[in-house]
Parts: structure tokens; sequence; C-alpha cells
């Protein structure tokens, strides 16, 4: 992977693992896409930022204790754009040092010098698969 897209991810990373969604919004464009299996919402980075408070109160209620990348794979797209799926490992308090592992795909403006997510596509059902672990029962 090329470094800025790298250092992106790395720092990336470390915004989720710590449920800082302000410094995360910084690696979105001004206007962004997140999808997954129910749909996609396109939505600006403000409104983001209004939101993170909820984002982050909602992976605390549900336990979430760490996040981590565990790989990366880039594909260029174009000349301007290239998709990165990122295979992450999460715990939650119910499942110990268990990591819950899932994919994400992320198209990535990355000829900028300070490269920015477009959008994002969940692989999984972020809920769906914490109703199989019984995460988001009893918290």
């Amino acid at each position: 992977m090329e470094s800025n897209l790298k250092k992106l991810f790395e720092d990336y990373a470390k915004a989720f693992d710590a449920l800082d969604f302000k410094t995360q919004a910084g690696f979105f464009t001004d206007a962004f896409i997140m999808a997954g299996p129910k749909g996609a919402v396109s939505q600006s980075k403000q409104e983001f930022l209004t939101n993170a408070e909820q984002a982050v109160a909602y992976y605390e209620s549900v336990g979430m204790n760490s996040a981590k990348m565990l790989s990366a794979r880039e594909e260029s797209i174009s000349h301007d754009y290239s998709i990165v799926t990122v295979h992450w490992g999460v715990t939650f308090r119910k499942t110990g040092n268990l990591l819950v592992e899932f994919d994400v795909s992320y198209i990535v403006h990355s000829s900028l010098h300070d490269p920015k997510i477009i959008l994002a596509i969940s692989h999984e059902d972020e809920q769906e698969a914490m109703k199989k672990l019984d995460v988001l029962k009893d918290n």
C-alpha cells in the first residue's frame, strides 16, 4: 500500500480504537457515503460530527474494548482513486480476548497529498453479528 494510504489507515485505526469520532471525521471528504447490507446513507462531515457523541455512547454501551486493523489491501481504481479493504478485529467485554473480525472497503481519493475517504462499505451487518455473539444483550 502507498505510504500516504498506509498512514491514513494507521491513523484511522488509532482513532477507531480510541472511539475518537472527531478525529475520524477528518479522514473523510466533506460529503461521503456509508453503506452496508441494509443500504446506504450519504452525509456531510458536519452531520458525522453531530452524531459522534451518539456513536461513542453506542460503542461504549455494547462494551467495545479495542479495535485494530489486522490487514489492509489496496487496489487502484484510477489515477485518482483506490479501494482499500481493511480486515478489522474488535474486542468487546462479553467476548474477552476473542477478536470479532469483519471487513470494510473504502474508496479513497488517493491522489491527494492528504487522501480522503469518499465511501465506506461494511461487508457484514454489524448489529446482526453482535446479536449472534450476544454482545447486544445485557450490557
